[in-house]
């Protein structure tokens, strides 16, 4: 009976671990370090499968939206932050840009 308790905790465990999932952060700088202006952020997610089915431009469009966000266009600064969060067989991506509008 022990035994058997001692198993569905651990089930328990693990599945709940699993749920909430596991995140993985890389970080890289595209270009040269920001000069004067407007701080802008903004963001692209998507979802990918088996780690073998990754989502597709997030980069390109999270910057569109940066751009988005900058009236002159002219953007300096930029840094990427791609985010993963694994939830078994399904992976949510996220993709934050930030940079100085100028």
């Amino acid at each position: 009976m022990k035994r058997r308790n001692s198993l569905v905790v651990a089930a328990l465990i693990a599945g709940c671990a699993q749920a909430y999932g596991c995140v993985f952060i890389q970080t890289s700088t595209i270009s040269d370090k920001g000069g004067p202006g407007n701080p802008i952020s903004a963001n692209a997610s998507d979802l990918g499968y088996l780690h073998l089915v990754a989502p597709q431009g997030l980069t390109q469009t999270a910057l569109a939206n940066l751009l988005s966000n900058c009236a002159t266009g002219k953007v300096s600064g930029v840094t990427t932050e791609l985010t993963m969060r694994d939830f078994l067989i399904v992976q949510s991506y996220n993709v934050a840009v930030t940079g100085t509008c100028s």
